[in-house]
Formats: C-alpha cells, sequence, structure tokens
C-alpha cells in the first residue's frame, strides 16, 4: 500500500458514500413494555392525515434524506395509550366527541413539531444523533382544547464504516423510544389530566384489557408504504 495515501477517517467514508445518492428508511414500531399503572377511563387518540403519512424529506450537500415516521408512530402511540388507559377510541375530528357514548375523558392529538439530525461529518464526530419534537394537544370530553404538551426524543447511535442509513435508523427509533417514555411517565401526572382523569370511568371499572389487547410484547413491525 502506498504510505503517501491519505487515511480517510470513519466520517469522510461516510462523507464519500453519503454522496452516492439518497437515503431512505422506514422506522419500525419497537416500545419497550411501559410500567405504568392502567387508569380506568375511555380516552380518544385523533391521527390526522399529516401525522399517518408523515415523511421527513431534506436534502443536505448532496445527499437526499427521506425518513418515514408516521406509520410507525401510530402503532407506537395505539400501544401505548393502550397500556395506560381502560380503553382507547379512534376519533376523526377531536371537536365533535361530545357525541361519543359513552362519553371519554379526554382525547389526545399528536403532531410532528420537529424531525433533526446529525451526522458524523457534521459535528466531526464518530456517531449519528436525532431529535424528535412532538406536541401532544389536550382536548376535554366535549371537544374543547384545555392544554398541550411537548416532548422530546434523543437517539444515538454509532457509525459504522460505509454505511449511514442503519445507523441513521436506530437512532431514529431510539429517539422514538425516548419519547415514549416520556409521554408514558410524564402525562398522567400533568394538572389537567389529572383533573380529567377524575371525570367518566370505563363501563367495567379498572379492570384489565382483554388478553389479546394487553401491550405484554412489543408491537408488531409496520411495513413499508408500497
Amino acid at each position: 500500500m502506498n504510505p503517501l495515501l491519505p487515511r480517510l477517517t470513519t466520517a469522510a467514508l461516510l462523507a464519500l458514500v453519503s454522496a452516492c445518492g439518497a437515503q431512505r428508511l422506514t422506522t419500525e414500531a419497537q416500545l419497550p413494555p411501559p410500567l405504568v399503572e392502567r387508569q380506568p377511563v375511555r380516552v380518544g387518540v385523533y391521527y390526522s392525515k399529516e401525522f399517518r403519512e408523515y415523511v421527513h424529506k431534506e436534502t443536505r450537500g448532496q445527499v437526499d434524506y427521506e425518513v418515514t415516521l408516521g406509520p410507525a408512530h401510530v402503532v407506537n402511540l395505539d400501544w401505548l395509550l393502550k397500556a395506560m388507559f381502560a380503553e382507547v377510541v379512534p376519533v376523526d375530528d377531536p371537536a365533535r366527541v361530545g357525541e361519543v357514548s359513552p362519553p371519554l375523558a379526554l382525547v389526545l392529538e399528536p403532531r410532528f413539531e420537529e424531525y433533526s439530525f446529525l451526522t458524523p461529518k457534521d459535528v466531526a464526530g464518530e456517531a449519528f444523533i436525532v431529535t424528535i419534537r412532538y406536541l401532544l394537544t389536550v382536548y376535554d370530553g366535549g371537544g374543547v382544547r384545555v392544554d398541550a404538551f411537548t416532548y422530546t426524543g434523543y437517539g444515538r447511535e454509532d457509525a459504522r464504516v460505509l454505511a449511514n442509513k442503519e445507523p441513521l435508523q436506530i437512532a431514529t427509533q431510539r429517539a422514538m423510544r425516548d419519547a415514549g417514555a416520556k409521554v408514558a411517565v410524564e402525562l398522567p401526572d400533568q394538572d389537567a389530566i389529572r383533573l380529567l382523569l377524575r371525570g367518566p370511568v370505563a363501563p367495567d371499572g379498572p379492570v384489565a384489557a382483554p388478553a389479546a389487547e394487553r401491550p405484554d410484547e412489543a408491537p408488531p413491525p409496520v411495513e413499508p408504504p408500497a
């Protein structure tokens, strides 16, 4: 080997490979079983079309990045909320939930506020770092907006020579898990949520969901969109 040839660092190699074309990745639904007490209430959840189909796109340098986030987040949140509440009801319009019977204690509407990432090239380091920020809007059982909370998840994964798609995907999923853990622990302690949870209880009281609905295992993987 010619001793005069420069030694390429991991970051330089990643930059070289990144220049070859687009980076498209789909996140998977992966959350550990949350250790929370299930509240004996019925809650609604509203997923807008924008949230369900959300794809982050950006061009950095000569590389087009496309990260599909929506489908996996819907699966993760459904699974997480079923662990937190006795019954979870999908709603089409938060403003009309007052028509739902039996009544709902509250309705949650998630929204993506930010998805950003740093590559080893960006920070002259050896890892991919991902930040995902969400806005979780809360409505009461009559469809009136009562509060909103911001949750931010962080994820990191070491870089690999000649590969940047898999580390970015792993860092993204770790950010999703971090945010999910914060929602499970912090949401029930918010003052607005505490007040709403004192409302209508589930018909059968604080009874565990049927075995088929118990979130004892991680949610199933999400198939990439066609």
